[in-house]
């Protein structure tokens, strides 16, 4: 009798304590940002993927412990037409995010070096969200500069990993194709925003996207830089101001809003910010290198 109530007191501590069944139970991530706090709290979780995004560099001085360097072009291909940036096919994307080291189970964070790497962090989100990973993803909200600010722990050491086995479904419905933007043009309820600097809307400074400068037609102009504060800032701008800058657009709760740049990298900024504040938003991938070329599709400065 005493072998066995050991033997059911060991299991019980086991079961509660162990690190490695610990670790190993799957929780998802109910915020697209999280806080220094949160992802110093997670560090020893093995569920837990942290990927760098910046100059390699800058990622062998230092990082975040654990973080993983990725470079987005391992996302992007170009396409038969020469549209560049474009998304990958599934079987693509599914080996490069096997490459590194994600499972089904993965809580995948994505961290970004400074306010220059933002917009390949947000792009890295849109193809997560792309395929399928949504509740499984977050972005560090500030990145390596808040968590340096913080004095938190830092690395010069890469992680070793094996391979990871992440099965993807492609969510089709989060992109936008060029005829389905063109039905779409001077429609109620649709706003259709040109993530480029205003000069580039205007078609006042080239754009070396389009043979045509200017912008499609009713497009409203959210640079992505005005979504972060003032003077170069790391961190996005408090919700309560996102939200004022979509509302002088007349951006409602049920507008529609599709997204483009000049390649599709600029505009995943203004689409991750639009989602955090919960708009239906699409990103048109081929954005004005696609549309610029088509000399049917109306242009506008």
């Amino acid at each position: 009798m005493k072998i066995n109530r050991l033997y059911i007191l060991l299991t019980v501590w086991a079961f509660t304590y162990g690190p490695d069944l610990h670790s190993q139970t799957p929780h998802s991530i109910d915020e697209m940002l999280v806080s220094t706090e949160w992802l110093a709290e997670q560090l020893s979780d093995s569920t837990l993927v942290i990927l760098h995004f910046g100059m390699k560099s800058a990622y062998d001085q230092e990082h975040i412990p654990g973080a993983r360097y990725v470079s987005i072009q391992e996302f992007m291909e170009e396409d038969e037409q020469g549209l560049r940036h474009e998304l990958p096919e599934e079987a693509q994307i599914e080996k490069a995010l096997r490459s590194l080291g994600i499972h089904n189970n993965s809580n995948i964070i994505i961290c970004y070096e400074d306010v220059n790497a933002i917009s390949r962090a947000a792009r890295f989100y849109f193809t997560l969200d792309y395929a399928g990973l949504t509740d499984r993803v977050a972005i560090l909200d500030g990145g390596l500069v808040a968590w340096k600010e913080e004095s938190r722990p830092l690395s010069a050491s890469e992680p070793v990993f094996a391979p990871g086995d992440v099965d993807i479904q492609m969510k089709e419905d989060v992109r936008i194709l060029k005829k389905e933007v063109l039905a779409n043009l001077h429609t109620d309820g649709v706003v259709i925003v040109d993530a480029r600097p205003a000069e580039r809307y205007y078609g006042t400074e080239t754009d070396t996207n389009s043979p045509r400068q200017g912008h499609i037609e009713g497009a409203v102009s959210i640079p992505y830089f005005k979504l972060t504060g003032e003077g170069g800032s790391h961190l996005l701008k408090p919700e309560d101001e996102l939200r004022k800058l979509f509302e002088e657009y007349k951006v409602q709760p049920e507008t529609k809003i599709i997204v483009y740049c000049g390649s599709g990298i600029w505009a995943s900024t203004v689409y991750f910010t639009a989602k955090y504040l919960g708009y239906n938003v699409q990103l048109y991938d081929g954005s004005l290198q696609e549309w610029g070329l088509d000399e049917t599709l109306p242009i506008s400065k």
